[in-house]
Protein backbone atom coordinates (compact mmCIF):
# COMPACT_ATOMS: atom_id res chain seq x y z
CA UNK A 1 0.00 0.00 0.00
CA UNK A 2 1.78 3.63 -0.96
CA UNK A 3 1.24 5.77 1.97
CA UNK A 4 -0.57 8.74 0.47
CA UNK A 5 1.04 11.75 2.71
CA UNK A 6 4.91 10.20 1.92
CA UNK A 7 4.40 8.26 -1.24
CA UNK A 8 6.29 5.19 0.83
CA UNK A 9 5.36 1.39 -0.13
CA UNK A 10 4.68 -0.54 2.41
CA UNK A 11 3.04 -4.03 3.19
CA UNK A 12 -0.62 -4.18 2.35
CA UNK A 13 -1.96 -4.83 6.04
CA UNK A 14 0.45 -2.70 7.17
CA UNK A 15 -1.86 0.14 9.51
CA UNK A 16 0.49 3.02 9.91
CA UNK A 17 3.04 4.22 7.52
CA UNK A 18 6.48 2.92 8.22
CA UNK A 19 8.06 6.12 7.29
CA UNK A 20 5.77 8.95 8.45
CA UNK A 21 3.54 7.29 10.94
CA UNK A 22 0.18 8.23 8.43
CA UNK A 23 -2.76 5.96 9.87
CA UNK A 24 -3.21 3.77 6.33
CA UNK A 25 -6.38 1.82 7.69
CA UNK A 26 -9.00 3.51 9.47
CA UNK A 27 -9.82 0.63 12.56
CA UNK A 28 -13.71 -0.10 12.25
CA UNK A 29 -13.96 -0.98 16.11
CA UNK A 30 -14.89 1.91 17.46
CA UNK A 31 -13.62 3.38 20.56
CA UNK A 32 -15.91 2.83 23.96
CA UNK A 33 -16.40 6.48 25.58
CA UNK A 34 -16.63 6.48 29.41
CA UNK A 35 -19.91 7.92 30.52
CA UNK A 36 -18.31 10.41 32.39
CA UNK A 37 -14.99 11.94 31.52
CA UNK A 38 -11.86 10.69 33.04
CA UNK A 39 -9.54 12.96 35.24
CA UNK A 40 -5.81 13.27 34.52
CA UNK A 41 -3.53 13.71 37.83
CA UNK A 42 -1.30 16.47 37.52
CA UNK A 43 1.64 14.23 39.76
CA UNK A 44 1.40 11.94 36.27
CA UNK A 45 4.11 11.96 33.15
CA UNK A 46 1.83 12.04 30.35
CA UNK A 47 3.43 10.10 27.19
CA UNK A 48 1.57 11.85 24.63
CA UNK A 49 0.53 10.82 21.14
CA UNK A 50 0.58 13.15 18.21
CA UNK A 51 -1.44 12.29 15.55
CA UNK A 52 -5.22 11.17 16.22
CA UNK A 53 -4.78 12.45 19.87
CA UNK A 54 -2.65 15.95 20.33
CA UNK A 55 -3.49 17.12 16.65
CA UNK A 56 -7.33 17.03 16.64
CA UNK A 57 -7.81 17.20 12.67
CA UNK A 58 -5.54 14.23 11.38
CA UNK A 59 -7.68 12.32 9.43
CA UNK A 60 -9.11 15.49 7.43
CA UNK A 61 -5.04 16.72 6.68
CA UNK A 62 -3.89 12.29 6.33
CA UNK A 63 -3.04 13.11 2.63
CA UNK A 64 -1.34 16.67 2.77
CA UNK A 65 2.42 16.82 2.05
CA UNK A 66 4.93 17.87 4.93
CA UNK A 67 5.08 21.09 5.30
CA UNK A 68 1.86 22.21 4.31
CA UNK A 69 0.61 19.50 6.63
CA UNK A 70 2.25 20.61 9.60
CA UNK A 71 0.74 24.04 8.73
CA UNK A 72 -2.48 23.39 8.93
CA UNK A 73 -2.74 21.10 12.18
CA UNK A 74 -5.44 21.70 14.65
CA UNK A 75 -4.88 20.74 18.12
CA UNK A 76 -6.81 19.40 21.13
CA UNK A 77 -7.33 22.46 23.23
CA UNK A 78 -9.81 20.67 25.76
CA UNK A 79 -6.99 18.20 26.00
CA UNK A 80 -4.00 20.98 26.26
CA UNK A 81 -5.75 22.65 29.06
CA UNK A 82 -5.92 19.26 31.08
CA UNK A 83 -2.24 17.99 30.81
CA UNK A 84 -0.54 21.44 30.41
CA UNK A 85 0.75 21.27 33.93
CA UNK A 86 1.87 17.97 33.93
CA UNK A 87 5.82 17.07 32.27
CA UNK A 88 4.73 15.95 28.26
CA UNK A 89 6.23 13.56 27.03
CA UNK A 90 5.65 13.62 23.14
CA UNK A 91 5.98 10.01 21.70
CA UNK A 92 5.19 10.26 18.02
CA UNK A 93 5.64 8.01 14.55
CA UNK A 94 5.80 11.33 12.94
CA UNK A 95 9.59 11.63 11.33
CA UNK A 96 12.26 12.84 12.88
CA UNK A 97 12.80 15.28 9.90
CA UNK A 98 9.69 16.91 10.77
CA UNK A 99 10.48 17.27 14.58
CA UNK A 100 11.38 20.67 14.60
CA UNK A 101 9.03 22.18 12.50
CA UNK A 102 6.04 20.64 14.44
CA UNK A 103 7.43 21.45 17.88
CA UNK A 104 7.66 25.22 16.50
CA UNK A 105 4.00 24.56 15.70
CA UNK A 106 3.00 23.08 18.69
CA UNK A 107 4.44 26.26 20.43
CA UNK A 108 3.30 28.93 18.41
CA UNK A 109 -0.38 27.72 18.32
CA UNK A 110 -0.82 25.82 21.54
CA UNK A 111 0.02 27.13 25.37
CA UNK A 112 1.74 22.95 25.98
CA UNK A 113 5.56 22.83 26.50
CA UNK A 114 7.00 19.89 25.52
CA UNK A 115 9.07 18.57 27.94
CA UNK A 116 11.16 15.92 26.39
CA UNK A 117 9.94 14.30 22.63
CA UNK A 118 10.74 11.13 20.39
CA UNK A 119 10.22 10.77 17.14
CA UNK A 120 10.28 7.82 14.47
CA UNK A 121 13.41 6.33 12.66
CA UNK A 122 11.11 3.85 10.79
CA UNK A 123 9.73 1.65 12.95
CA UNK A 124 5.84 0.97 13.53
CA UNK A 125 4.33 3.01 16.29
CA UNK A 126 3.80 0.22 18.95
CA UNK A 127 7.33 -1.42 18.45
CA UNK A 128 8.78 2.47 17.66
CA UNK A 129 7.32 3.93 21.49
CA UNK A 130 8.30 0.25 23.12
CA UNK A 131 11.70 0.88 21.91
CA UNK A 132 11.91 5.10 23.10
CA UNK A 133 9.95 4.02 26.49
CA UNK A 134 12.88 1.13 27.22
CA UNK A 135 15.53 3.32 25.77
CA UNK A 136 15.10 6.95 27.12
CA UNK A 137 12.01 7.05 29.05
CA UNK A 138 12.18 4.70 31.85
CA UNK A 139 15.55 4.86 32.41
CA UNK A 140 15.49 8.68 32.57
CA UNK A 141 12.34 9.16 34.86
CA UNK A 142 12.17 5.36 36.31
CA UNK A 143 10.36 2.13 35.59
CA UNK A 144 7.35 2.67 38.18
CA UNK A 145 4.04 2.54 35.99
CA UNK A 146 2.47 4.48 38.75
CA UNK A 147 4.62 7.89 37.41
CA UNK A 148 2.99 7.49 33.91
CA UNK A 149 -0.26 8.17 31.81
CA UNK A 150 -0.33 7.56 28.48
CA UNK A 151 -2.83 9.14 25.82
CA UNK A 152 -2.21 6.90 23.27
CA UNK A 153 -4.86 6.70 19.92
CA UNK A 154 -3.36 3.62 18.41
CA UNK A 155 -4.81 0.51 20.34
CA UNK A 156 -1.73 -1.83 19.96
CA UNK A 157 0.41 0.85 21.30
CA UNK A 158 -2.35 1.11 24.16
CA UNK A 159 -1.88 -2.88 24.72
CA UNK A 160 2.30 -2.01 24.64
CA UNK A 161 2.42 0.52 27.57
CA UNK A 162 -0.10 -2.29 29.85
CA UNK A 163 2.64 -4.56 29.47
CA UNK A 164 4.52 -2.23 31.92
CA UNK A 165 1.95 -1.65 33.92
CA UNK A 166 1.14 1.74 32.43
CA UNK A 167 -2.31 3.49 32.01
CA UNK A 168 -3.25 3.79 28.25
CA UNK A 169 -6.20 5.48 27.25
CA UNK A 170 -7.52 7.28 24.22
CA UNK A 171 -8.30 10.94 24.57
CA UNK A 172 -11.82 10.46 24.27
CA UNK A 173 -11.71 9.00 27.63
CA UNK A 174 -10.96 12.85 29.15
CA UNK A 175 -12.37 15.33 26.41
Amino acid sequence: MICPACNTNNDSNEEYCINCGQKLIESEQAEEIPESKLKIPKDKIILLDLNYTLISNSWAIRFEKFPQKINKRKYEHELINLIKDNYIILITASPYETSYDSLKHIEENTDLKIDESYWNFKKRPPALKKYWLETAVLPTHGDDPEKYLAIESNEKTREMYAEFGIVARPKGDFI
